[in-house]
């Protein structure tokens, strides 16, 4: 499933990778965790940005051990995006 989200999100097929990286993420999988914290971060194929949902997914992927979703969700907190009450 998260194949197929990277898939669409190559061709600029947002609202589909979504789709695919919410399958992705009910299954378990980090790396769809990961792409779609990017997208509702980067507010793409979602109606608008949510960096405390992105910051979620964020924690999660790397929890389970994706090192670049540890550096986004830092880089989010370090300019005060994402942060728990905010």
């Amino acid at each position: 499933m998260h194949e197929l989200g990277i898939i669409h999100y190559k061709k600029d097929e947002y609202e589909h990778a979504v789709e695919w990286f919410t399958k992705g993420v009910e299954t378990g999988v980090p790396k769809a965790m990961f792409m779609l914290g990017r997208l509702l971060d980067e507010g793409k194929g979602v109606a608008a940005p949510d960096s405390a949902a992105a910051a979620n997914w964020f924690r999660r992927a790397a929890d389970a051990g994706v090192g670049v979703a540890a550096v986004n969700l830092a880089t989010m907190y370090a300019v005060g995006r994402g942060r728990p009450g905010r």
